[in-house]
């Protein structure tokens, strides 16, 4: 017989409404199960009255607009400047409370996420190297190579001098 009473005590529990009054008090009305649960609960927890006054207090707001305030001057998510300026106004976001707080974590994690793949990214790059500056610096050095030689055949011929006049070869010592 104790096992059946507390059964039907806790069924009994569980279909009350979860609101606490600031003095402590719960509520002692059912739970509404046509309003929907907040915050991503997995079913519903109070009353329609506390169901009622909770969405009365908690505005309205467009997701567009919150989104539209999240992106504010980001283009893309391809430097770390960006991720911190999007953290940024998630957290103002969150702190006026129009954001949930689970959106706001899944958020910060997908920024860590893309932080990390950024960095990783980065490495790959300065590890291999780049097929297109390896031609232009085969170019260069072929181009370097053509041009010493020419020098240097340049310089391996003496110029051929026309045969002096007596007493011309040096105008210095003639006077």
């Amino acid at each position: 017989m104790s096992q059946k009473l507390s059964t039907s005590v806790s069924t009994v529990v569980d279909s009350q409404c979860q609101h606490l009054s600031p003095k402590g008090n719960r509520c002692h009305m059912l739970i509404d199960q046509n309003h929907r649960p907040a915050n991503g609960a997995p079913r519903p927890t109070l009353c329609a009255y506390h169901a009622d006054r909770l969405r009365a207090s908690v505005p309205g707001i467009d997701p567009e607009v919150i989104a539209a305030e999240l992106l504010t001057d980001i283009d893309s998510f391809t430097t770390a400047d960006e991720v911190n300026l999007f953290l940024g106004n998630l957290v103002r976001q969150l702190a006026r409370k129009r954001i949930h707080r689970r959106d706001a974590i899944a958020l910060a994690y997908i920024s860590q996420l893309i932080l990390t793949s950024q960095t990783a990214m980065a490495r790959e790059r300065a590890d291999e190297p780049d097929a297109a500056n390896e031609g232009v610096f085969a170019s260069l050095i072929a181009g370097l190579r053509q041009r010493s030689s020419e020098l240097a055949s340049v310089g391996n011929q003496q110029p051929t001098a026309a045969p002096a006049e007596p007493g011309r070869e040096n105008p210095q010592r003639a006077a």
